[in-house]
């Protein structure tokens, strides 16, 4: 069953100081793998390690953590361990949501077009009648369609091409406190997680 209330990024609330969360989720945004079986995939894995207590979907890190995420530069030093009012390194599963909810940050730009590239300069304006159209009648692919100002093709919001800087998703993996492209998930990872719950993958960064 589908929850009514499905939660999104902002509702394991961040500390004032957060630099920003790595979001997997199916590169279809449609997709909805069961949750259970994706908690025992990345349980399995080791990515996650137990439930943080008083956060019903935010786990503490896995011991192979570290090995299924790439920190790219210089060696990074994370805080894993919670602590009153400081940002630390978790993973957060929230619940399935009824529609594709969209996930944003102030690194968020334009999306281009699949077919011809076009950016779809007033996209602000495209989401928002996409979640009141989706909040009052649900799910409709006709509604949620977007014509291409330059092509004329006509899309799927949630198809764009948003690159790594925000997207869609109605079941994601969050791991927080990961500055934008500091950190990627590996390829083994990713094929790992596609093999296990039978979609494929993709990840993008959201920075508050």
């Amino acid at each position: 069953m589908t929850p009514n209330n499905p939660m999104s990024a902002a509702d394991v609330a961040p500390p004032a100081n957060h630099v920003g969360r790595l979001i997997l989720a199916p590169r279809d945004a449609e997709v909805t793998p069961d949750r259970e079986r994706l908690l025992g995939i990345l349980s399995d894995a080791g990515f996650i390690a137990d439930r943080i207590p008083g956060r019903e979907c935010a786990y503490r890190i896995g011991p192979e953590f570290s090995a299924l995420i790439a920190f790219v530069g210089c060696a990074v030093a994370i805080a894993s361990e919670p602590r009153t009012g400081s940002p630390f390194c978790h993973v957060v599963v929230p619940s399935v949501s009824a529609y594709p909810r969209w996930f944003q940050g102030r690194n968020t730009r334009a999306p281009r077009c699949p077919g011809c590239r076009a950016r779809l300069s007033d996209w602000p304006l495209r989401v928002e009648q996409f979640e009141q159209s989706a909040r009052t009648h649900g799910l409709d692919r006709q509604d949620s369609a977007v014509i291409c100002p330059v092509c004329g093709e006509s899309r799927p919001i949630w198809s764009w091409d948003w690159k790594q800087q925000g997207g869609f998703a109605r079941l994601l993996i969050q791991v927080e406190e990961i500055f934008p492209g500091e950190a990627v998930p590996t390829d083994a990872f990713l094929e790992q997680l596609e093999r296990y719950s039978g979609c494929a993958w993709r990840y993008f960064y959201v920075q508050d």
